[in-house]
């Protein structure tokens, strides 16, 4: 698993876009501003960690070796280190990509905003693969566009670089050149991609010289100029083979789930990342809590050939076999088996009534192993945001293995935060085969009926006891005062 962390010393993860302070091309107006959460997964030495941003032709603009205050940049054992870029006052505003590097393994996440246009999301860094999948490719759907930014993450050659995008119907075909840490993009908000009309379909990204990319997308909603009901914002990082598996889970998933904050409602999508046709069976289970009561659903047989993807959106009825729907109020987990090959999945949700009718929306990728640990960098518990509102994050823990998992999870403070020294336990938690749990922030989630304390700011480590145990996450933040929400992928350690 350790395409999600560094090893030690000269091997770099991909932070694949970084915007600060600007309105750029391509991407909403507005000004984008990106922060950078490193979690150290050592638990017993810190962490030293250098940044180095690149421009779009590749060139070195900034190495960071210290915290915008002027400190070393360091994680603790276990904790995690901020680097919100705009206040780096030596870094200018603009466009850029970045690599990380430590001497020792850590987990990173980006998270970038637009507050002027009511857009926000959360990725997770990576690795480059010489193949890209990207399940979820939007042109003329209901305001959603795709812009999927691309690194040639080579120190020495150039990239000829395709992208292939197929909804089973159409095929097209775009390209770019890439020096070597190059940066650029497809955005199918551009006069080029007119030609693809109407379009949910699903990207491959490769190049002639094979050599390693990195890929962060964009799912981006935008209604109207501003922050206009509706404009919303969906981030992953392209997945790899190595993401790619015969079983995939989903953890988090929602059929029209109401309550004080809207109604969330998901997509699935499935990408065939292997060379021949396969056939996909896919089974929803509610939650323990879900208001549906206990509750499992199928979709059996769907056919997706090499290079397809297929599409089920929960709130469409007839979806599952015989033409069941998913029930109003599902709250639950889903797995996706495959046979005669491997395949990736995203997952989008929509709230477009949350906010007062601003709108949030969030995404993940289904995940083919887990671990029995896993990194979670960044956590917020009723963190207040500058303009308004606050930051509460939800995380979600799913026993993705074939025995039964006991999880703990311990939560460390970020050293810059108020009361840097705290540190709170969830233990004993013992999710069957399947099973799922939510551990949201703002409620009575630690041991003896504790909470994390208001104004907090940290990380977590989260563990399963058994041998050959395997669990894993996804993590939420919502901040319905600035009208945003934020998800990405716990990390395998």
């Amino acid at each position: 698993m350790n395409r999600y962390l560094l090893a030690k010393a000269c091997v770099i993860v991909l932070l694949t876009i970084s915007v600060i302070t600007a309105s750029v091309e391509a991407l909403p107006g507005g000004t984008w501003r990106t922060g950078i959460k490193v979690q150290n997964l050592s638990s017993t030495n810190p962490a030293t960690i250098v940044v180095t941003l690149f421009n779009a032709d590749g060139n070195i603009a900034y190495t960071l070796d210290k915290t915008a205050a002027g400190d070393p940049l360091q994680a603790p054992a276990g904790g995690s280190v901020e680097l919100y870029l705009p206040n780096y006052s030596n870094v200018a505003a603009g466009r850029y990509s970045a690599m990380i590097s430590a001497d020792q393994p850590i987990g990173v996440v980006a998270t970038q905003t637009d507050y002027d246009y009511g857009l926000a999301d959360s990725y997770n860094a990576m690795e480059g693969s010489p193949v890209i999948y990207v399940p979820y490719v939007y042109h003329g759907h209901n305001y959603w566009t795709t812009e999927i930014f691309v690194q040639n993450t080579s120190d020495s050659t150039t990239a000829h670089v395709y992208a292939t995008l197929s909804d089973g119907t159409k095929t097209r075909t775009y390209t770019m050149t890439l020096p070597p840490h190059g940066l650029g993009s497809f955005d199918t908000s551009q006069p080029e991609y007119e030609d693809l009309g109407w379009f949910i379909g699903a990207a491959i990204i490769t190049s002639t010289e094979n050599v390693p990319l990195a890929v962060m997308v964009n799912e981006t909603r935008v209604v109207g100029s501003g922050d206009a009901n509706g404009n919303v914002l969906v981030s992953f990082r392209g997945l790899t083979p190595a993401d790619a598996g015969s079983r995939v889970v989903l953890p988090s998933l929602y059929k029209e789930f109401s309550g004080v904050s809207g109604t969330w409602r998901s997509g699935i999508k499935i990408q065939n990342a292997s060379d021949s046709t396969v056939a996909v069976t896919v089974t929803l289970t509610a939650d323990p809590d879900s208001p549906t009561g206990p509750w499992t659903g199928k979709r059996s047989n769907l056919e997706i050939p090499a290079g397809g993807s297929v599409e089920l959106y929960l709130r469409n009825p007839g979806i599952l076999d015989g033409g069941a729907s998913v029930p109003s109020m599902f709250k639950g987990y889903g797995v996706i088996e495959s046979t005669g090959g491997n395949v990736v999945a995203t997952v989008i949700h929509t709230n477009y009534e949350a906010a007062g009718g601003k709108g949030v929306a969030v995404g993940y990728f289904g995940i083919a192993k887990g671990s029995s640990q896993l990194s979670i960098p960044s956590l917020y518990g009723r963190w207040p945001s500058p303009g308004g509102g606050q930051w509460i994050s939800g995380i979600k823990i799913q026993n993705v293995g074939t025995i039964d998992a006991t999880v703990t999870v311990n939560f460390k403070t970020d050293p810059d935060s108020p009361n840097p020294s705290w540190t709170g336990t969830r233990s004993g938690i013992v999710l069957g085969p399947g099973q799922a749990i939510e551990l949201y922030l703002a409620n009575p989630i630690l041991d003896g009926g504790g909470y994390v304390p208001s104004n907090w700011k940290g990380s977590a480590s989260v563990s399963c006891s058994e041998s050959g145990c395997e669990i894993a996450g996804t993590v939420i933040h919502t901040n319905y005062g600035r009208h945003v929400a934020n998800m990405y992928m716990a990390i395998a350690k």
